[in-house]
């Protein structure tokens, strides 16, 4: 059996791995991909998923074929005879094989974890509740126009573990990393960890603010004194927990510059590196509207600053970044109402986020699965900054109690419904964002998809109109 203590006492990575037996837990995209390579690692894998669909015996075919082990439709207790169990994001503390690991003994970790383990290249972590994607794919911009090679990836869409294999040490890693990669790691550690900020989310998962708190907090944990922990200044509860931190600290916010950092000097965005103060560009500057973004973007300067990338490299991406998909993206503008993907707001703060980006009449369309979210708390600040609301999913009963009586709110029980309901009630000068503050899968396979079908339904329905 591999013991925590033994990783932990690695005296060198890669480690030889050769003929330990790895169970996987989880068959989506990071299960797949751990799993791959450990196989090319040498270890004997075992893959197992409670569910069973076409997507899944697809993978489980292709696994199979290579000479690994694959159960699907229940996990059978071959899964604890390893060495130790890899868990993939979504599968739960509760699972009832994972407990039984857990009494056994047996070491469960992370896909992240395990993908560290044979990554040669330096890791910018970046962690929060809201504004990870678009950092990440920020850096991955700034990185690109310098001509080196850079791997995104992470919770953002390609698994870490899948692109260690095509990296060297002059690579450089931008990992976005969620609070339920974080939980199972032993030794993982960022040469760079960024903050973005906290809010409650997935308390659906962890149960309690504290927890998932907790959970995000391990991205700094095995940093050395010589790593860089980048965080926004401006949130009190991030300031208050990278207190802790054994890294060094570099901060943003909105105000006036700390030593190391990035700030605001009157209008421009200015870091300070001990030495110098260097401005970099006015906030009008910036390609992409907004507080959120303001300090998404101080972020990326101050990332990408402390990994040497000189400012007038830095500069030009924060004046050109187009965005990310389904974040604030505009799909169409029709009969002069516009029309917002903001599908990866999953969570109540990324919505206000969204709420507070536009002075139009807003038709908010929000719903799909609930994640242990206070809608009651929020219900004020919604009613003042849209027009009509638009509940769909599973969780549009709930939030219609929580918010009913602040504002007139309609229900569908579908998406595709919510589109078509918008499209009638939508007038001229109108905003109609898609912001769900909500989970996607109830209906979708990932935010992403839930994204994609909006757009899809928005230039059907709103262009036809």
């Amino acid at each position: 059996m591999l013991t925590v203590e033994d990783i932990k006492n690695w005296k060198s990575l890669p480690p030889d791995l050769s003929g330990k037996r790895a169970s996987v837990l989880g068959l989506a995209r990071s299960g797949i991909t751990a799993a791959k390579l450990l196989h090319a690692q040498g270890c004997n894998v075992l893959v197992s998923d409670a569910a069973e669909n076409s997507s899944i015996l697809e993978a489980a075919a292709q696994l199979r074929q290579v000479g690994m082990e694959v159960e699907v439709g229940g996990h059978s207790d071959q899964v604890i005879e390893c060495d130790f169990i890899v868990r993939s994001p979504g599968v739960p503390d509760e699972n009832a094989i994972l407990r039984t690991a857990r009494q056994q003994g047996l070491t469960v970790v992370s896909e992240i974890e395990v993908a560290s383990w044979f990554c040669p290249a330096p890791i910018v972590g970046v962690t929060g509740s809201n504004g990870k994607t678009t950092t990440v794919e920020w850096l991955g911009d700034v990185y690109r126009r310098t001509g080196q090679k850079v791997a995104v990836c992470g919770n953002v869409g390609v698994s870490f573990s899948g692109m260690v294999q095509n990296l060297s040490p002059e690579d450089t890693v931008v990992l976005e990393i969620s609070s339920f990669q974080l939980e199972d790691i032993i030794r993982f550690s960022p040469r760079v960890a960024i903050i973005t900020n906290f809010s409650p989310d997935h308390l659906d998962r962890h149960k309690t603010y504290d927890t998932y708190i907790r959970a995000k907090c391990r991205i700094f944990e095995n940093q050395a004194k010589t790593d860089s922990l980048i965080f926004n200044r401006g949130d009190a509860e991030v300031t208050r927990r990278c207190a802790a931190a054994p890294s060094r600290f570099i901060s943003f916010g909105l105000d006036r510059p700390f030593n190391p950092g990035c700030g605001l000097d009157q209008n421009s965005l200015v870091l300070c590196d001990g030495q110098f103060d260097r401005q970099l560009l006015s906030k009008e500057e910036l390609s992409l509207p907004g507080r959120h973004n303001l300090e998404n973007a101080m972020a990326v300067a101050c990332a990408a600053a402390d990994l040497g990338v000189p400012d007038q490299i830095i500069a030009a991406s924060l004046r050109q970044f187009p965005g990310v998909a389904h974040r604030l993206q505009k799909i169409i503008e029709a009969n002069e109402v516009l029309w917002i993907n903001d599908s990866k707001a999953t969570n109540i703060a990324s919505g206000l986020v969204a709420l507070e980006s536009y002075t139009r009449p807003i038709i908010l369309l929000a719903g799909g699965r609930d994640k242990g979210s206070d809608f009651a708390a929020v219900a004020g600040q919604v009613a003042a900054k849209t027009k009509r609301i638009i509940l769909f999913g599973e969780a549009g009963a709930l939030i219609e109690k929580a918010w009913g009586k602040s504002i007139e709110v309609q229900r569908s029980a579908t998406l595709k419904g919510a589109v078509e309901l918008a499209a009638r009630l939508a007038e001229p000068g109108d905003v109609v964002l898609l912001s769900p503050m909500c989970a996607s899968f109830d209906e979708f396979n990932n935010y992403e998809q839930r994204g994609s079908v909006f757009a899809e339904l928005v230039k059907a329905i709103a262009g036809r109109t």
